[in-house]
């Protein structure tokens, strides 16, 4: 079993906690426009590599397309990679947070 906190300590493990949740707070809003992103990106590839004509840009050259659709799926494997990441970082800072709410309570 775990000794009491002191007031100092306690009041240190408060500011961490609070701290910690403004952090995973940006976690959630990087995971969100990487997700965005991921769509957006995999819209574009879908569209470059389909070759599909639209009535919005009719006259796209292929260069054009060749371009835009190799950016969108450098642009799609990055955001991928960033929401692998930052879901990762929420579910280990959220365990952690939780650990120090019951550390703070005097449960663990």
């Amino acid at each position: 079993m775990m000794a009491k906190l002191s007031k100092k300590e306690r009041d240190a493990l408060g500011a961490s906690i609070q701290q910690e949740n403004e952090m995973l707070k940006r976690v959630v809003k990087v995971a969100r426009n990487a997700s965005i992103a991921l769509a957006i990106s995999l819209l574009l590839v879908f569209w470059g590599f389909t070759g599909m004509k639209d009535a919005f840009l009719p006259d796209i050259s292929d260069g054009v397309r060749n371009v835009v659709k190799w950016i969108a799926l450098i642009t799609a494997v990055l955001s991928f990679i960033m929401l692998v990441f930052a879901l990762v970082a929420r579910h280990n800072g959220r365990k952690h947070v939780l650990k120090n709410i019951d550390r703070y309570q005097g449960k663990a």
